[in-house]
C-alpha cells in the first residue's frame, strides 16, 4: 500500500510555498531561509532576514555546482547549530565503498572521505530508512559532531536537521540518538516489506539503554509508515560499535514523499 508524507506525519503541517523555479534554487533558497529564521531563533528584522537569504542562497548555489560537477550528489545535508553541513552523494556504479576514500568532488582522494549513502537507498528519499555515512576524524569535521548527541543537553537543544533536493526541502525530527551494533543493516532487514519494519524498529529499541537520549513525546518511537534518515558514524577505536542519531520525517515542502510497502 502506498504512503505518502500526509498519511502518516505525526505533526500538524501549515501550507508550504513550493512555487518551482529553475533547477530548484529558488524553492531551495525560500525553505532554507525560513529554516534558518527557525532555528536560530533570529528576529524579523532586515538586516537578519537579508543574512539568512544569502546564507540559503549559497548553499543552494553550492548544491548545484556540486551536482553539475558530479552527478553521484543528489542533495545537501544541514544540521543546525553544527557544523554538519555537506553534499550528499551517492556512487551511481554501485560502488558503495567510494566514498569512504574520495570527498564529494568525485576525484580528490581523502583520508576523510565524503558524506553518502549506500546503493540499497534510493536518492528520492523515500525509502523507510535512508542511512548516510560519515567518518570521525581527528579534525572533528564530516560527522564527528554527532557524538555530542550523547550528551542530554545537546541532544534537546538540537532537535532538527533538514535534507534539501533539487526540487524539494525535507525536515526531520531528531527523536533518538544511541550506541549500536557496527552491523550492515540492509543485509539484515529488508526495508521495503513491513513485518522486517517493525522487526527492525523492535530491534532499534533493544539497543536503547538508560543512556541513550530518546525526545519527549517520541517514547514509543515510530513505525513503517514513517520516513526515517539515520545519520551513523563509526569510532575507529572501536570499531565494532557505531554511533547513530536517528530523524523521522516531519515536513516535505513540495508533497512528493511517497512509496509503497509489502504488506504480505
Amino acid at each position: 500500500m502506498g504512503k505518502g508524507f500526509s498519511d502518516m506525519s505525526r505533526y500538524n503541517k501549515s501550507k508550504v510555498y513550493n512555487t518551482m523555479h529553475k533547477g530548484g534554487l529558488f524553492l531551495i533558497g525560500m525553505t532554507m531561509a525560513a529554516c534558518l529564521l527557525a532555528c536560530g531563533n533570529q528576529s524579523d528584522n532586515q538586516d537578519n532576514s537579508g543574512e539568512s537569504n544569502e546564507e540559503s542562497l549559497d548553499i543552494a548555489t553550492e548544491l548545484n555546482r556540486y551536482t553539475a560537477q558530479n552527478p553521484d550528489v543528489f542533495a545537501w545535508l544541514y544540521v543546525p547549530g553544527t557544523g554538519i553541513n555537506y553534499p550528499l552523494a551517492q556512487n551511481i556504479d554501485g560502488d558503495d565503498t567510494y566514498y569512504v576514500t574520495h570527498d564529494c568532488n568525485g576525484i580528490t582522494e581523502s583520508d576523510k572521505g565524503g558524506i553518502y549513502i549506500e546503493s540499497y537507498n534510493m536518492m528520492d528519499m523515500c525509502d523507510f530508512n535512508t542511512i548516510i555515512h560519515g567518518k570521525t576524524t581527528k579534525d572533528g569535521d564530516m560527522f564527528s559532531e554527532l557524538w555530542n548527541f550523547a550528551d542530554e543537553n545537546y541532544f534537546k537543544e538540537h532537535d532538527q536537521f533538514f535534507i534539501f533536493l533539487p526540487d524539494n526541502t525535507l525536515t526531520y525530527e531528531i527523536y533518538t540518538a544511541y550506541k549500536a551494533p557496527n552491523e550492515n543493516l540492509f543485509l539484515k532487514y529488508d526495508f521495503t516489506d513491513v513485518g522486517s519494519c517493525e522487526t527492525y524498529l523492535k530491534d532499534m529499541k533493544t539497543n536503547w539503554t538508560t543512556k541513550t537520549n530518546i525526545r519527549e513525546g517520541w517514547e514509543e518511537g515510530v513505525d513503517p509508515y514513517n520516513f526515517l534518515v539515520t545519520l551513523t558514524t563509526v569510532d575507529e577505536e572501536h570499531p565494532e560499535k557505531q554511533w547513530v542519531v536517528v530523524g523521522c520525517l516531519v515536513g516535505d515542502a513540495a508533497g512528493t514523499i511517497n512509496r509503497e510497502l509489502d504488506e504480505n
